[in-house]
């Protein structure tokens, strides 16, 4: 198998809330996801020389999965559709994401009824797991924002 292979996997979550009020908080309110879902994110932080949570391409941050910051990782906005409500990261440099991974990049796609999240990497070696791991985190984060931004019922 040769490691150079760019591999892909993508998973989609059904969204009840809106679409653009979903993908709005992607662009422009993360530091609102470890209080939505706090089993997933404990803490995010903008990385110099980004001062603002509004996205734009270069944007950086830091994101803790844990609360020892073993699991975290550095990220910037490569790419922003505005129209196609897309925003695409990739991972600068995290503790374990990249022990084994060259490459990840990871684009989120919101559509009425669905959140679907594509990411991109080059394992540094056959051994190396897929990294299913992040996507189940991404489908909890954005099944926690949906339930989060959904109307509620009496």
């Amino acid at each position: 198998m040769d490691m150079a292979q760019i591999h892909r996997k993508e998973v989609q979550t059904p969204l009840h809330c809106s679409h653009s009020v979903f993908y709005e908080v992607f662009r422009t309110e993360a530091n609102l996801l470890p209080t939505v879902s706090p089993r997933n994110v404990k803490k995010i932080e903008l990385v110099c020389p980004t001062t603002s949570w509004v996205d734009k391409v270069g944007s950086r941050k830091r994101v803790h999965f844990d609360e020892g910051g073993l699991e975290s990782f550095n990220d910037e906005v490569v790419a922003i559709d505005r129209e196609a409500h897309k925003i695409t990261y990739r991972v600068l440099e995290g503790n374990l994401m990249m022990q084994l991974y060259h490459s990840f990049v990871a684009t989120l796609e919101v559509k009425p009824g669905t959140a679907k999240w594509t990411i991109e990497f080059q394992k540094k070696n056959e051994l190396c797991p897929d990294p299913d791991i992040y996507l189940q985190r991404l489908d909890s984060v954005s099944k926690d924002l949906d339930r989060h931004l959904s109307p509620k019922k009496d």
